[in-house]
């Protein structure tokens, strides 16, 4: 008679699970004016500050570049460290405002980011993130966990065009 191994099975059955996040905003400001931040790694930096941090950020370039790849520490809270995190641009399109990267690392074997920027109007635009996770029996936990981490880059981001637009004006 075959042994009954209920946690193995279920490590098993969660092995190739993935969950799929999508949160999407509108800002108030030009596509184009928020797609050439996107492809800033100071943007990166300033959104998710707070909450996660990037122990090799220094090392980034200023733009990213399609087919580059950074490995970098994840910092949770900017100062808990985490495991080593490969990020691979996988492509850059600046006709339809897209970046989608291959991401994965320790935990999280497959965090794969696609950023949408839609015009809506002429001073807006539609802002998505969407993201495919796969992180075996902790992929419920981690998707909760980019729930709250994409809602809470695009608050950061509505700060950074705050900050980007009374910059203009002021100048």
């Amino acid at each position: 008679m075959p042994k009954h191994r209920p946690l193995r099975d279920a490590v098993q059955l969660t092995r190739n699970v993935s969950v799929r996040v999508e949160i999407s905003t509108t800002f108030p400001a030009p596509a184009d004016d928020v797609w050439a931040l996107v492809k800033k790694s100071k943007t990166l930096l300033f959104v998710c500050k707070g909450l996660l941090g990037f122990g090799d950020a220094k090392h980034f370039p200023q733009q990213w570049k399609e087919g580059e790849t950074q490995v970098t520490r994840l910092q949770f809270f900017n100062c808990v460290p985490a495991w080593r995190h490969s990020i691979t641009f996988e492509k850059i399109d600046d006709n339809k405002r897209t970046l989608s990267t291959k991401e994965g690392g320790g935990l999280v074997p497959v965090w794969d980011h696609v950023i949408r920027v839609s015009p809506n109007g002429n001073q807006a635009c539609t802002y998505l993130d969407e993201v495919e996770i796969k992180a075996g029996v902790l992929t419920v936990m981690v998707w909760l966990y980019a729930q709250i981490l994409y809602r809470y880059r695009q608050l950061r981001w509505r700060i950074l065009l705050r900050k980007v637009l009374q910059d203009v004006t002021s100048n």
